[in-house]
């Protein structure tokens, strides 16, 4: 009986060190796959994709899609061909992160040599194009929604993520998730599941006649739900983490940029880094010794009053700066505490304020939401 024990302690200690070392892996095979977009999509020629490391899935306007159709590393497509890209999450024994690469026109004038606006996307996303096959006033993916899908993320530099570099000569105008977005020259952005940060330049973003800024080195939390809509949590100012995220970017964007004779661009740190955001992967790991997903329609009082716990201390937990803003999806640290029991079945209502959105505003006002307070 002991040797059996002894045989399984010794099988889950091994799948543990296996997981830690794959998951070790995790910056090294993202960096693999970001070197290898230079040397694979050179050149890269406007209204076109490159499809820059495995593995890249894609929708074409023409159903079925030709043999061969942009299946591999360096394969291109002219970007009216696509309705959709999706880059595969990163695969840790195939050793592969999936990249695409896109030389988008957007209102860039036809007679401008060199760079339009260039968007690298990467990990477990999808990228739609939402100009129509015959409009005469875009040109493919100046509008655009960009969809992150929930999974296991593997580290922080595996999140899914669509970053855009505008050319330092000229503003740009695109549709991003459903919003009018101006960039000024030079603008670098990334956006990820849980915040969109200004690396360089500015961004205007209207939504009737409501008008948001935001510039160099600021960041904002959000939330992107399932058809794209962005909440807005918090703004701030760029975390050191978010910095260095933005200068990796850079870098391989660069190296982008240099294999097609384009101009390199730099950022500068901010004067002062805002606080590091709590919730990444890895700090869930190291100081979380529960954790709870959060499904459609819960509350943070329904789960407070599951894990026998409270409100408070879950969003001291996490550095919520809403209480009221919890989405599908997201992983909340719950503090140490034993899980409720069972509940009678009574009927718990809780009241909480619509948060005031700054990319898409929603009318103020209470909402009332009552459920049965059951833990299932």
């Amino acid at each position: 009986m002991w040797k059996i024990v002894s045989i399984t302690i010794l099988l889950l200690i091994l799948s543990v060190v296996v997981v830690q070392a794959q998951d070790d892996d995790c910056p090294l095979i993202v960096q693999e796959a970001l070197t290898a977009v230079s040397d694979v999509c050179n050149p890269l020629d406007r209204n076109s994709a490159c499809y820059g490391a495995n593995t890249v899935e894609s929708v074409t306007v023409v159903q079925p899609p030709p043999a061969g159709f942009f299946t591999l590393p360096g394969d291109r497509a002219l970007l009216d061909d696509l309705r959709e890209i999706s880059p595969q999450p990163l695969d840790v024994t195939a050793r592969s992160f999936g990249v695409a690469a896109l030389n988008v026109q957007a209102n860039v004038p036809e007679t401008l040599p060199g760079q339009a606006v260039l968007f690298l996307l990467m990990g477990d996303a999808q990228l739609t194009n939402e100009v129509a096959v015959d409009s005469e006033e875009q040109s493919a993916f100046q509008s655009f929604y960009f969809l992150p899908r929930a999974g296991r993320i593997n580290c922080y530099e595996a999140e899914p993520m669509l970053t855009i570099q505008t050319p330092g000569n000229l503003a740009v105008n695109v549709k991003l998730n459903g919003v009018d977005t101006e960039m000024s020259p030079g603008t670098l952005l990334t956006i990820t599941p849980s915040v969109c940060t200004i690396h360089r330049g500015s961004i205007i973003q209207r939504v009737g006649e409501e008008t948001s800024v935001l510039v160099a080195n600021q960041t904002v939390d959000i939330d992107i739900a399932s058809n794209g809509q962005i909440t807005v949590n918090n703004l701030r100012n760029i975390s050191e983490r978010e910095y260095q995220r933005g200068l990796d970017v850079q870098t391989a964007v660069n190296a982008l940029a240099l294999a097609n004779s384009w101009d390199e661009q730099v950022i500068t740190p901010a004067r002062e880094f805002g606080v590091e955001p709590v919730s990444t992967p890895e700090a869930e790991a190291a100081v979380c010794k529960q954790q709870h997903t959060v499904v459609y329609g819960e509350t943070l009082f329904r789960i407070a009053q599951r894990y026998n716990t409270s409100v408070q201390s879950i969003v001291d937990a996490n550095g919520l700066q809403n209480r009221n803003v919890i989405y599908a999806g997201q992983v909340l640290c719950i503090p140490e505490g034993e899980a409720a029991p069972a509940a009678d079945g009574r009927v718990a209502c809780d009241l909480y304020s619509r948060p005031a959105d700054l990319l898409t505003p929603e009318t103020p006002g209470g909402v009332l939401e009552c459920y049965l307070d059951s833990v299932p």
